[in-house]
């Protein structure tokens, strides 16, 4: 019975840390599945997954109630009921058995008593004494009441061994009851553990049976994904329409028009104000091909390459040489702006990335910003 109990004890135990560890484990899993939120994602997979984490945590945490309640105390409270009715069963069979044992003790007092007296009546009845002697008088006398306290000793050593067998009786009848309840309790114990386990088994099952149908919805779910519709409902959701955005498109500060960054006209478009903005040619342009290097040249009416000179221009170009001084003093070129045809087509415009003086009668000193329309190009650049 206390082995029985021990195993009892035992199974109550593990199933309280099981019961605990379900709740943790339940607790814990709610947390994550709190904590779990892909909002950016398209689709509903992922959302399955926090409802089945969220499943999941309800589940142990019911696991864990069900063992508390179902398992865990009708255990304690069978072993509660068994403990006291073998409690009182263990009493009635101490009670009887102090009881014999003293009345063994009793017993065996009478019984020494009854030999003693016996012995002693023997021992008297053997001497030989004459019975008219005084002597004779006494001895029987003495026998007498040896043999009478024999017969006393008799009786009360039968006495006590008849209440002893009562006693006997008692304490065989108290022990086989208490040994058929006790085997009872040993079935019961039996059974009902079996059960408790059985149950235990079926709540734990339960709750792998529920999470494998929460994987397979999982898969399910994940079976669903397609690529093209999520991409589709993807540009649904977050396009921002079909049509690129254009630059920026240059405006021109005196007429208010708008015109893109390569653009064609004439040279006489660029300004709104006759004569403010020059035209002029890019540094370099013209190094490979012929120049004018002399007045005469200039003077001929050959315009292949020139620029309108501006009239009233600040900044770089404000102030221009009317004529070269060579070293000697003599004058060799008559600086005039080189004449080019109002109708010479634009072939594309550059800006001017950084200043530049004039180094040489025919140069042109430009300022950053402005903005040059090319005439003519060569083949080598």
């Amino acid at each position: 019975m206390k082995q029985g109990k021990h195993v009892c004890e035992e199974v109550h135990a593990m199933l309280r840390e099981r019961a605990t560890i379900e709740e943790e484990y339940g607790k814990r899993m709610a947390k994550l599945a709190k904590s779990f939120n892909p909002r950016e994602e398209i689709g509903d997979s992922l959302e399955v997954v926090k409802g089945e984490l969220d499943n999941s945590a309800k589940a142990h945490l019911e696991l864990a109630q069900e063992i508390r309640t179902k398992l865990e105390k009708p255990l304690s409270e069978f072993i509660a009921t068994q403990s006291a009715i073998r409690k009182n069963h263990n009493i009635n069979v101490e009670k009887q058995q102090k009881a014999k044992a003293a009345q063994v003790a009793t017993v065996m007092k009478c019984k020494e008593r009854y030999e003693s007296k016996c012995t002693e009546a023997a021992q008297l009845s053997q001497l030989r004494a004459d019975p008219s002697s005084k002597e004779g008088e006494k001895t029987k006398l003495r026998l007498q009441k040896t043999q009478a306290a024999a017969k006393q000793a008799d009786s009360e050593y039968l006495g006590g061994v008849e209440k002893l067998t009562e006693i006997h009786k008692k304490w065989v009848e108290d022990f086989r009851v208490a040994c058929s309840e006790c085997q009872k309790l040993e079935e019961d114990r039996f059974h009902f553990l079996r059960g408790n386990v059985w149950n235990y088994a079926n709540f734990l099952s339960g709750v792998c049976v529920a999470d494998d149908e929460a994987c397979e919805r999982v898969r399910v779910s994940l079976e669903l994904c397609d690529f093209s519709s999520d991409l589709a409902l993807f540009l649904d959701r977050s396009s921002t329409g079909a049509a690129i955005p254009q630059p920026l498109q240059y405006i021109n500060y005196y007429t208010g028009t708008q015109e893109s960054g390569t653009r064609k006209g004439s040279v006489g478009d660029l300004g709104g104000m006759d004569g403010e903005v020059p035209h002029l040619a890019p540094p370099g342009y013209g190094d490979s091909g012929p120049r004018r290097d002399s007045a005469s040249s200039m003077g001929s009416g050959q315009a292949s390459r020139a620029a309108k000179s501006p009239t009233n221009l600040s900044g770089p170009m404000s102030a221009q040489p009317s004529a070269a001084v060579a070293p000697g003093g003599d004058t060799t070129l008559q600086y005039d702006p080189y004449e080019v045809p109002e109708s010479m087509p634009v072939l594309f415009s550059v800006r001017v990335l950084y200043d530049y003086q004039a180094q040489a009668a025919e140069e042109l000193s430009i300022g950053k910003g402005q903005l040059i329309p090319v005439i003519a190009t060569h083949d080598d650049g």
